[in-house]
């Protein structure tokens, strides 16, 4: 799927930005990010009153209105040590800040903490003196931070579960985590890496007490940590976000009020505009899974903002009453293939992979589909990314020029039927049996923009390939769960895992339900650091749902260039690994989508930059 799709689902980490992106106003998350991932949407004006007056004499802002925040499709668990989508992101994201955000310049904004380095090497992180667990667990201190780490993370086997495990590993390795005081431990990298503050490793990172976690530790019980009730009513969340957890109700709606203990409001080291943030008495996160209901919502005034599909953006720009955002995002939008055991076996295939990605006008998708708010994606990075090489890339411009139509497409898809029992019989593929060969393509329930990209995806390979398209919808979070989600047979053991998204090699982990192709979730190539968005090409990435296995040097062109502190050469580094993502398509990549958000002009806050979202606690009403 894609930024503008209303559908906030993702493989990367959620931070404030993915928050901010689950809800429509935000630019660049991180899941995984992640993103979320496609703005939903968010928010009603219903009970908004005019702020920005001088209430109690010292011209403090004062809080007011409710902000009503919309998702296409509910949040997995409220656990985030289980989860990978947008929308549990979201949840937890209003009552929980995270380590530190990163602000329109690229500057780490430190909140519960700030790093520091003097060699690139080792990161000493301080800890504010004033965050306070709930649950009785007293303050929040290094201790919590290096046993969460150490046990967790880290665990053996990864006992927890834990589904970004290996951001804490290098070279298969535990990073060194050492506790210097009650407010500081120090991370001790095994390379030197420049670029670490910015990488979704510690930014936007949470944690958990201590408190709770010894509970489980000593015997490594995953269930236990899984169905804890601290966790999953987020009772332990203190002073540490703007807004404290009142009730979720499963498919419907997830409720916060303004949390009158916030940190932010007792520190000297931030800006005016924190004064007395957050600037919402409440904030409700509503799930509607209809497209158009969203935006009939917020046409209607009964939201304060919404994700805007491209085709709907010319309307919104007209109305006096809605302000229209469109911003720079991360996400590419790309055509997935399930390569493990019970996905299509060709997709193993490099020809076979670039075939598929030949059969798409990806012209005709970002100008006709997408109205020019996208343009055609090649390979892992933005065209606006400082690091994107164009050099190298020119040779794989599948789907465009003289690399779309059915020669090109159909001549590599032979070279990747030689010495199988596949055939051509006229136009159309046959498979083994002499059946023409039909694969599914499964697309996303909440948003019509992402079911006419899979239709379009399917007529073109239908034509092109002579390869016939089932297409399926379901729901962002169904797919996470039943497609995603892979494990090997109970009772097998696999001689690795890296968590709930790549449960050991690809012909034993496989999903609970067979699929082909997918557009539901889309990946972030991390304009900042790119270098993070290594996980989605390693055979052992915690991410790597799909089975990938790379035929070059790319995850080890992407530790060299992540630990390489001149930057003209990390660039050519990275214009090396770019290069060959553009050769193998891991998956087929399509378009870069601009994220285009509509809000109510009462609201303050949104901006039309790649970083919009960092601070949105500050955000407020005005009349």
């Amino acid at each position: 799927m894609s930024i503008d799709d209303g559908v906030s689902h993702t493989l990367s980490r959620p931070t404030r930005r993915g928050l901010l992106r689950a809800l429509g106003i935000g630019v660049a998350s991180s899941a995984a990010g992640c993103n979320g991932l496609f703005g939903d949407g968010g928010g009603t004006t219903t009970t908004q009153t005019q702020t920005g007056v001088d209430t109690d004499g010292a011209g403090r802002r004062e809080p007011a209105g409710e902000f009503v925040g919309v998702a296409g499709s509910d949040a997995n668990s409220l656990n985030w040590l289980f989860t990978n989508d947008t929308t549990s992101g979201a949840f937890v994201g209003l009552t929980l800040d995270g380590a530190w955000a990163v602000d329109d310049d690229q500057n780490v904004f430190p909140l519960w903490a700030e790093p520091s380095t003097d060699d690139g090497q080792t990161y000493r992180i301080t800890l504010r003196d004033n965050l306070r667990w709930g649950g009785g667990y007293g303050r929040m201190t290094a201790e919590d931070w290096v046993y969460m780490i150490r046990n967790v993370f880290q665990g053996e086997d990864n006992w927890a579960g834990y589904t970004n495990a290996g951001d804490w590993f290098r070279q298969g390795e535990p990073i060194p985590v050492e506790r210097i005081d009650d407010l500081t431990f120090e991370i001790r990298l095994p390379d030197v890496d420049p670029s670490f503050p910015l990488k979704p490793v510690m930014w936007g990172q949470s944690c958990l007490p201590k408190g709770i976690l010894e509970t489980y530790v000593p015997d490594k019980d995953t269930q236990g940590l899984q169905q804890d009730e601290e966790i999953n009513q987020l009772q332990y969340t203190g002073n540490l976000g703007p807004y404290t957890f009142e009730e979720w109700e499963r498919e419907s709606q997830y409720v916060t009020t303004r949390n009158d203990e916030y940190y932010v409001r007792e520190l000297d080291d931030v800006g005016e505009e924190w004064r007395n943030a957050p600037y919402f008495d409440s904030y409700t996160i509503r799930v509607i899974s209809e497209e158009s209901s969203r935006l009939n919502a917020l046409r209607e005034g009964e939201v304060t903002s919404a994700g805007i599909p491209p085709q709907n953006a010319r309307e919104f720009q007209e109305l006096e009453t809605v302000d229209v955002y469109v911003q720079p995002q991360p996400f590419v939008q790309a055509l997935k293939y399930n390569m493990r055991a019970n996905g299509w076996r060709l997709f193993r295939k490099v020809p076979a992979r670039q075939a598929f990605v030949c059969a798409v006008n990806k012209q005709t998708l970002a100008g006709n589909l997408y109205r020019g708010f996208a343009e055609p994606a090649f390979t892992m990075q933005p065209r606006f990314s400082k690091w994107y090489v164009e050099a190298g890339i020119e040779q794989y411009r599948f789907g465009v020029d003289d690399l779309y139509g059915p020669d090109p497409a159909r001549r590599r898809m032979r070279r990747a039927i030689e010495g199988t029992d596949y055939r051509y019989d006229g136009d159309t593929l046959l498979g083994p049996d002499g059946s023409a060969v039909t694969l599914s393509l499964y697309a996303s329930t909440a948003s019509r923009t992402n079911q006419t990209l899979a239709e379009l995806v399917a007529q073109e390979v239908e034509s092109n390939l002579g390869i016939g398209v089932r297409i399926e919808t379901v729901p962002g979070n169904t797919f996470q769960q039943k497609y995603a989600a892979n494990s090997p047979p109970r009772g097998t053991e696999v001689p690795w895992s890296a968590g709930l998204f790549n449960g050991g090699p690809r012909d034993v982990s496989v999903s609970q339900e067979p699929w082909d192709m997918s557009v539901v979730l889309g990946f972030n190539t991390y304009p900042r650091t790119p270098s993070s968005s290594a996980t989605f090409f390693r055979t052992r990435g915690n991410v790597n749902y799909y089975g990938y296995v790379p035929e070059s040097n790319i995850p080890e062109l992407y530790a060299k260039a992540s630990r390489t502190v001149d930057e003209e050469r990390r660039r050519e580094l990275f214009a090396e690994v770019f290069e060959k993502l553009a050769r193998e398509q891991p998956f087929g990549f399509l378009l870069m989508p601009s994220n285009i958000v509509g809000a109510q002009d009462e609201l303050v806050g949104p901006t039309e930059t790649f970083a919009s979202g960092w601070n949105s606690q500050t955000y407020y009403f005005e009349s």
